[in-house]
């Protein structure tokens, strides 16, 4: 690709400035942190199926920029939002219109109830739900209600079963991640049904 260089160097310096000027403290989960993980995912992924330059350009703007919508606008379209923040950023690179379209629909592809439809877009979606089967899920899993609880104000509705319906109806979309990630999954449904059982 004949991209300038400064734009890889500059998209994560400018969605880090993004979280720093527009940080909301309710954001215990959808924050840099998180954003940076999928981008390590999505590249972890992408290596493993061999992707080229553009695929590559395309699944890393898109993970860079696809929670960048909590920030500056409503939660339930934050989707949309970082689409156009990512717009922004890309046309001050007069980065083609199919390149942006393209990243565009990864951002959109992970929006509930998730529908990826290319496998840039199915890495996307892996790599955000990554998590879900590893050690990290039980810790993330408790960030996630917790920032729900912040945004709604109120109490969650026993978030153990909302959680364990959610594992048990996810799917990993690539055999990358079906492999590596399934059986963690299967543990971490296993430990929230120990927790129901507890509450019984």
């Amino acid at each position: 690709m004949d991209y300038p260089v400064n734009i890889i160097t500059e998209m994560p310096l400018h969605v880090e400035k993004l979280f720093y000027n527009h940080g909301n403290p309710h954001l215990v989960y959808h924050n840099l942190e998180h954003t940076q993980a999928v981008v390590r995912h999505v590249s972890e992924i992408a290596d493993h199926y061999q992707l080229n330059d553009q695929e590559r350009f395309v699944l890393q703007t898109a993970a860079w920029f696809h929670d960048t919508g909590y920030l500056l606008g409503e939660v339930e379209r934050h989707e949309e939002t970082s689409v156009d923040v990512m717009r922004l950023f890309l046309d001050k690179y007069n980065v083609e219109a199919h390149l942006q379209y393209e990243a565009g629909k990864c951002i959109m592809a992970t929006k509930m109830p998730v529908k990826p439809v290319s496998l840039v877009e199915q890495i996307l979606c892996d790599a955000d739900t990554y998590h879900l089967g590893t050690t990290d899920f039980e810790h993330l899993d408790a960030l996630v209600w917790q920032e729900r609880k912040l945004y709604t104000n109120t109490q969650i509705d026993n978030p153990v079963k909302q959680s364990l319906h959610f594992l048990q109806s996810h799917l990993y979309f690539t055999d990358y991640c079906r492999n590596l990630l399934t059986e963690g999954k299967e543990k971490n449904i296993a430990l929230l049904k120990k927790k129901m059982q507890k509450k019984k």
